[in-house]
């Protein structure tokens, strides 16, 4: 698994590879999608009638530790309403000692499963703003758990980006979980970088 980490404001200008990565994985994803969504083109950010549509990877696409949807509706309004702003401690999501393991983001359907009719496309992660309280990353996608990411190079930036020399195809209803080793407690912000593809648009405008 290679990957770099850098700067987020200094990735496309001093990191061309990365826009070859993204060019990599759209054409990966189209091809698994034409395999599982036959019949459908591509509609890239405005699709029409029988194409499938590409846009961010969005907050409610995922649950945190407590098993809540970041959606509008997240059970705890101050953090985690449509957001990728989580706050940990010993507590929150759930009880689990920091420093120690909490899970950042799982698919947000049942069981951690991503959704349905919704291919997440994974080139990385970003952390902006505020102190960087991980030091280890881990990834599990299927029945795959990749090994341990240390990170700790990230606390030398500013706005650190984490970036997969080659990304990740998601397919829909996947088992997906991100955890990470805490060193402190506080609000953590954990945003996916790349994008999703989508059968419906409806699965898109969730106003929740």
């Amino acid at each position: 698994m290679g990957y770099v980490i850098c700067e987020w404001k200094k990735l496309k200008t001093q990191f061309p590879e990365f826009q070859e990565s993204v060019a990599m994985l759209e054409q990966k994803t189209l091809a698994m999608v034409s395999q599982v969504w036959p019949g459908m083109t591509y509609g890239r950010f405005n699709p029409q009638e029988g194409q499938y549509g590409r846009t961010t990877i969005l907050p409610f696409n995922f649950m945190d530790q407590a098993g809540d949807v970041l959606d509008l509706n997240h059970t705890v309004r101050w953090w985690g309403a449509d957001s990728f702003r989580i706050w940990y401690d010993a507590l929150t999501p759930t009880a689990a000692a920091i420093p120690g393991w909490k899970t950042i983001l799982q698919g947000a359907g049942a069981g951690g499963l991503t959704l349905e009719d919704v291919v997440i496309n994974l080139i990385g992660f970003a952390f902006p703003g505020g102190a960087l309280n991980i030091s280890i990353l881990r990834l599990e996608i299927g029945d795959t758990v990749h090994v341990k990411l240390d990170i700790e190079e990230a606390h030398m930036y500013e706005q650190p980006a984490f970036i997969f020399e080659d990304g990740y195809t998601i397919p829909e209803e996947t088992y997906f979980r991100l955890i990470g080793w805490f060193e402190a407690i506080g609000f953590q912000r954990v945003v996916p970088l790349g994008f999703a593809t989508y059968r419906r648009k409806d699965a898109m405008v969730h106003v929740a």
